[in-house]
């Protein structure tokens, strides 16, 4: 991601801080949307958009440690106003990294977990369903205010690992009931063509009980070609409602400019209208730009009423 420096400084500070920069970075996209399951008076194709900034501000110190944060503000379509979030503050060293407040989760951050997704809105059916912490884009919930979360990680060569730990309230001596702290890790080895990823978390999105197993493996045949397999043992909702196994095959193919994508994935949970849901995209590198469009069918679902929905999505994303 090609950052906008504002400030770079050699500052020699009599507390021992070499230098400091604070840089700006972000990506923004705009196009068409459309989902044949909107429901009854919504509009089925509609405008998308967002804008995303982030403010990094770091420095460095003459042992060689880094110290830093991340604000990030965001608007997307449907927003009253652009949104803050908490901060996520850091520090790196040799290749370790230990984060703390707004921290990045290990099955949020593992290798392979988001490679099915295609399209503008960089979606896929064959993600994990279940739902897990990430680092949170907007506010917290009012239930969630003192929120804090604790990760670490180490790469080395091939291998790289994560674990992360996120309290919903640090503030309780204790959670309410069916509330926990979640705890997540994942394992990952990358060398020449392979990419191989294991991860877990045990009660993701501090539900108790929402455990997720994941495993995914990818292979670059050559400079066009890439596949892979993914397979997540999916937890549970906030109403116990087992989300099922989904396993996901995918490839892409790139020939010049455009880069072709596609994924069919299976998920077994008893709600879905069907078990199969497939998808198919491109992109078209603009220069500085990347023109995107996919088309997908999801499994819908029996209890809300919907049958297996058709979405799809056009139009073009930049970074900065």
């Amino acid at each position: 991601m090609k950052k906008v420096l504002f400030a770079t400084t050699a500052l020699v500070l009599s507390a021992g801080f070499a230098s400091a920069d604070v840089t700006l970075s972000g990506y923004g996209r705009f196009g068409l949307q459309y989902n044949s399951e909107a429901g009854t008076g919504n509009s089925e194709t509609t405008v998308s958009t967002r804008m995303r900034v982030n403010l990094d501000a770091s420095t460095e110190t003459d042992g060689g440690v880094t110290f830093g944060g991340r604000i990030r503000a965001q608007y997307d379509n449907g927003y009253a106003n652009s949104r803050g979030n908490a901060a996520l503050m850091y520090a790196t060293y040799n290749g370790f990294r230990m984060e703390v407040g707004n921290a990045n989760t290990a099955l949020d951050s593992a290798p392979l977990v988001y490679d099915s997704e295609l399209g503008l809105l960089d979606s896929s059916y064959g993600d994990i369903r279940s739902t897990f912490y990430a680092y949170n884009t907007g506010a917290y919930s009012a239930l969630e205010s003192n929120r804090m979360g604790v990760s670490a990680s180490y790469s080395m060569g091939a291998f790289s690992g994560m674990l992360s730990y996120i309290n919903p309230d640090q503030t309780a001596s204790s959670l309410p009931a069916n509330v926990a702290a979640e705890s997540s890790l994942y394992l990952a080895y990358a060398s020449g063509p392979l990419t191989v990823a294991a991860a877990g978390t045990w009660n993701g999105s501090g539900i108790d009980g929402n455990d997720i197993a994941f495993i995914g493996a990818a292979y670059q045949v050559n400079d066009a070609i890439k596949v892979g397999l993914n397979y997540a043992d999916e937890g549970v909702n906030s109403t116990g409602l087992d989300m099922g196994k989904t396993i996901t095959g995918y490839g892409s193919y790139t020939m010049g400019a455009t880069t072709f994508r596609a994924y069919v994935a299976n998920n077994d949970a008893d709600d879905n209208d069907t078990d199969t849901a497939f998808g198919i995209g491109a992109d078209y590198d603009l220069g500085g730009a990347v023109l995107k469009g996919s088309i997908q069918r999801g499994y819908g679902s029996v209890g809300d009423g919907y049958d297996a929905e058709t979405v799809a999505d056009f139009g073009v994303k930049f970074a900065f």
